[in-house]
């Protein structure tokens, strides 16, 4: 049995499951008024910079600019993730980036990946409650079937899937599977301040490179003991 900063990572389930879908329906229910109200914001905000991006791939590589990728959801449901197109027509899409040379065909699309302005398109899955703003990233079935750790795909699962995560927003290159640390602290200690950093972090990696490693991450953001 895994554990998880000193808890056992059965544990770790128990809570997860008791914050998504527990009786008082608090966390839940806020967290999925976030995902609404603010990702039809950044629906509205993102769809200009979709669409005029879209022209340019398409124009690029004179095909269709978006594709869509079947990934592992929330408790193993399978999620269709849509992409911008951001390498040739004949490359595989479910080619491994760890083990094949992925580089991008034109300085544009090296920018969209770099910034992952290519995985925009996702913020359409949120308002519709595929994935959440903020949350593990959804894993290709390829990853799932290679990592062959159950416990850890059931932690990182009991919680919706989301457009940026601590994993993402790591700098961290290669696959999730590499790095469960993120994934395994997320489902621990979430919050709406944890989720609220994420998402700040992930919008100044836009203008400001930079790394996340778990030691970096505010104590304020944790969850508070129980009282007494």
């Amino acid at each position: 049995m895994g554990r998880v900063g000193g808890v056992t990572t059965v544990n770790v389930v128990d809570e997860a499951v008791r914050l998504v879908d527990g009786p008082t329906g608090a966390p839940s229910g806020g967290k999925r008024a976030v995902d609404l109200v603010l990702g039809l914001l950044l629906c509205l905000v993102a769809l200009p910079v979709i669409v005029v991006s879209a022209v340019v791939v398409g124009r690029l590589f004179r095909t269709w600019p978006l594709f869509v990728h079947l990934r592992t959801g929330h408790r193993g449901r399978v999620v269709a993730i849509p992409k911008l197109r951001t390498l040739a027509p004949g490359t595989p899409i479910y080619a491994d980036k760890t083990v094949t040379d992925l580089g991008p065909h034109s300085r544009f699309a090296n920018t969209l990946r770099s910034t992952h302005l290519d995985e925009l398109p996702q913020l359409f899955l949120v308002p519709i409650g595929r994935l959440s703003l903020v949350g593990p990233r959804p894993r290709m079935a390829s990853e799932v079937a290679d990592h062959g750790d159950p416990v850890y795909e059931t932690v990182r699962t009991s919680v919706l899937q989301g457009c940026t995560g601590l994993w993402q927003i790591s700098g961290h290159r290669g696959r999730v599977s590499d790095r469960p640390e993120y994934d395994e602290y997320y489902v621990r200690e979430q919050t709406f301040r944890l989720d609220a950093w994420i998402l700040w972090r992930t919008l100044r990696q836009l203008f400001v490179a930079g790394t996340v490693e778990l030691a970096d991450i505010p104590s304020w953001t944790r969850r508070r003991p129980p009282a007494g």
